[in-house]
């Protein structure tokens, strides 16, 4: 299940656009291109340990949203408002893929802030929950499918 506003840390719609950076909802990750070479594919299915293969690993998926969103991680950070040097966290990752990934193919991929949820606790304190949400699409611009990274970002009390 792919985790958006209205079901994103079980907050509602109205809950994250009340939140005091609640503009950064439906900001634009800058984008980019990303393309699996086949010694990759092959890397990738060793680093797993799972039987290499022409198709690649799901967990590929994750790599092209990360390789193919047009910016450092340290970058996204900025464009969450929040210092990559205060540990913000990835709290969980939900990929959904509707078409195979294939090697030597050059695949889109459009990035956006889908949710924010404020929330405290013991071991990080005041923190948000950003929900950033990845779409890939082939190069006939037929989806292919979707990561959602939610990072915990320790803020300020």
């Amino acid at each position: 299940m792919t985790e958006t506003p209205s079901n994103a840390a079980g907050k509602s719609g109205a809950e994250t656009a009340s939140h005091p950076l609640g503009h950064l909802i439906g900001r634009r990750v800058p984008g980019g291109t990303f393309k699996l070479a086949d010694y990759e594919n092959w890397l990738a299915h060793d680093a797993l340990y799972s039987v290499p293969d022409a198709a690649p690993h799901p967990v590929m998926a994750f790599i092209a949203a990360q390789r193919g969103m047009g910016c450092s991680v340290d970058e996204l950070f900025e464009l969450l408002e929040a210092d990559i040097a205060d540990g913000p966290l990835l709290a969980s990752t939900t990929i959904d893929i509707e078409r195979e990934l294939q090697t030597n193919r050059t695949y889109a991929v459009t990035g956006e802030v889908t949710g924010l949820v404020r929330k405290s606790g013991a071991a990080l304190g005041e923190f948000d929950l950003a929900t950033c949400t990845f779409a890939m699409s082939d190069d006939q611009d037929q989806p292919v499918g979707t990561v959602t990274n939610v990072y915990a970002i320790r803020r300020p009390a």
